[in-house]
């Protein structure tokens, strides 16, 4: 990468994806997984209204979507009773990830999340040049006590907490898991 006029931060990211996904994994093992359990996908497929609801977009799928998701934001805060003005919708949670990281945090600030949490949003903290802090797991789960207190250490402007959390299948009540 180094003939091309990209930025210091973007030579110094590894020419990988945050994490290698279960096409490459099974291409290597030469044959499918049974289950994929890790890559969050559901073993029975989409639901037959699923289905439906997609075949019925598919003659709109020529437009492009409203880019402020209008109708749909306003839907999420209704049933939520938030006002519309605090739904975020995005392509995925990876593009969400990115997008909180830009919104919050400035290059060299401090991001606290446990260590082999979700490796997207590392991947994001790091891309944005935050400073990434790490928390070990205690019993085999997030250590919600540990990721306060090295938040409050380090002064992080963000706190990633996976809520449940995979690979783990460990979580935390609402009230234990809320600041």
């Amino acid at each position: 990468m180094a003939n091309y006029r990209v930025t210091e931060l973007t030579k110094s990211l590894p020419a990988t994806v945050p994490f290698v996904g279960p096409e490459t994994q099974e291409r290597a093992r030469g044959g499918a997984f049974d289950a994929r359990i890790g890559a969050n996908e559901c073993v029975f497929g989409p639901s037959p209204m699923v289905v439906t609801a997609i075949a019925e977009a598919a003659s709109d799928a020529w437009m492009y979507g409203d880019p402020e998701n209008y109708t749909l934001r306003r839907a999420i805060a209704t049933h939520h009773g938030v006002e519309p003005d605090n739904i975020m919708v995005g392509e995925g949670i990876d593009g969400l990830f990115g997008y909180v990281v830009r919104i919050f945090v400035e290059s060299g600030d401090s991001v606290v999340t446990s260590q082999g949490a979700y490796p997207t949003f590392n991947y994001h903290v790091v891309g944005y040049d935050g400073q990434l802090v790490t928390v070990p797991y205690r019993d085999d789960r997030e250590d919600v006590d540990a990721l306060l207190s090295t938040a409050a250490e380090c002064q992080a402007k963000l706190i990633y907490l996976a809520n449940p959390d995979n690979p783990m299948g460990t979580w935390w009540e609402p009230k234990r898991s809320t600041i």
